[in-house]
């Protein structure tokens, strides 16, 4: 059975898929989580991120921030609800 060789995820129950993806593979593989850690323009949790992105890294996958590595979360005009 082959592996997959890439995985993304942004929720915890991707975690193993991607878990899967980067351990044991006989190919070069690599797995990235999104972290929801904007809180201004998402419904993000900073403090929550900062612990997953900790956890992820030392699992080998690799992170993405909403906050730093996304110019754009909504297309322009659409704004977050407030709960």
């Amino acid at each position: 059975m082959l592996q997959p060789v890439l995985a993304f995820g942004n929720s915890s129950g991707d975690l193993a898929m991607e878990i899967y993806t980067i351990s044991d593979n006989p190919y070069k593989s690599a797995a990235f989580m999104v972290l929801a850690d904007d809180e201004e323009r998402e419904y993000g949790d900073a403090a929550a991120a900062k612990e997953k992105r900790a956890s992820y890294e030392k699992q080998g996958i690799g992170v993405i921030s909403m906050k730093d590595d996304f110019k754009t979360i909504y297309s322009e005009g659409v704004q977050k609800a407030e709960p």
